[in-house]
């Protein structure tokens, strides 16, 4: 059964640890360190900072459907931590005068697949890009030598891993209600999804990966290997914040 209450109590605690990191001019990143990363960085700070419209929409009416009163909460609570990464981004970028970008076409892609069915489509599609984002954040934080970006980069994999628990744990209920044979079936498709996704983000974000060592197959593994690990292991327990924000074990 899954406990609504619990993870509204853990997103409604983690709502007040979130704090805003200020780069120090010290640390601000050298010419060929901003060339090499700076699209990349805004490009999924502009897939962070979504609104969220459509999935709380496609949340309120699931929980309206199943009598789930504490779903649109938690969905909201999950939404503002999206958002907090966008603006913790965008500080970054300010900072070292890294613009904003207005569109994407990865981003573009992410949105419309979100839209295009109900609660459960909208789910797998962001749990997709969580485990995309956790294998980048990783490789993000290799690629630079400011010592912000790094800690902002392991705030961003806590918080994923969290992420990942709960909306595995989500996806994990919805699908069970279905026979083992659709169950499979959507399990692979949702592999197939993963393993595109994970392409397009690479060849998009190529200059970052290939400098800390991925090749396609290297990126596409270790999404996979993500994949297996959150929604196959259910002793899986994520990292999480101190009250000062800090990764703890």
């Amino acid at each position: 059964m899954f406990d609504w209450n619990y993870w509204l109590e853990i997103f409604t605690t983690r709502a007040a640890q979130l704090t805003i990191r200020q780069p120090t001019r010290d640390d601000w990143l050298d010419d060929v360190e901003c060339d090499r990363i700076a699209g990349s960085i805004a490009t999924f700070q502009l897939g962070e900072q979504s609104e969220g419209r459509t999935l709380l929409r496609f949340a309120e009416k699931f929980a309206a459907q199943r009598d789930i009163p504490a779903l649109p909460a938690v969905t909201a609570l999950f939404i503002k931590e999206e958002q907090h990464h966008a603006a913790q981004l965008k500080e970054f970028m300010l900072a070292n005068g890294i613009p904003l970008k207005k569109k994407s076409w990865t981003d573009s892609i992410f949105r419309v697949l979100r839209k295009l069915a109900g609660f459960e489509a909208a789910v797998t599609v962001l749990v997709t890009a969580e485990m995309i984002g956790f294998v980048y954040y990783r490789a993000l934080a290799r690629a630079t030598e400011s010592r912000c970006l790094k800690a902002i980069c392991r705030g961003m994999c806590a918080d994923e891993s969290v992420h990942l628990r709960y909306e595995t744990q989500l996806l994990m209920t919805l699908r069970s209600e279905r026979g083992p044979l659709l169950r499979r079936l959507v399990e692979k498709a949702h592999r197939i999804l993963l393993t595109v996704s994970a392409l397009i983000v690479y060849f998009d974000h190529r200059r970052v990966l290939k400098h800390v060592g991925y090749d396609p197959r290297g990126f596409i593994r270790d999404c996979r290997a993500v994949y297996r690990m959150v929604m196959h292991n259910r002793m899986y327990r994520p990292r999480t914040r101190d009250t000062a924000g800090n990764v703890t074990a």
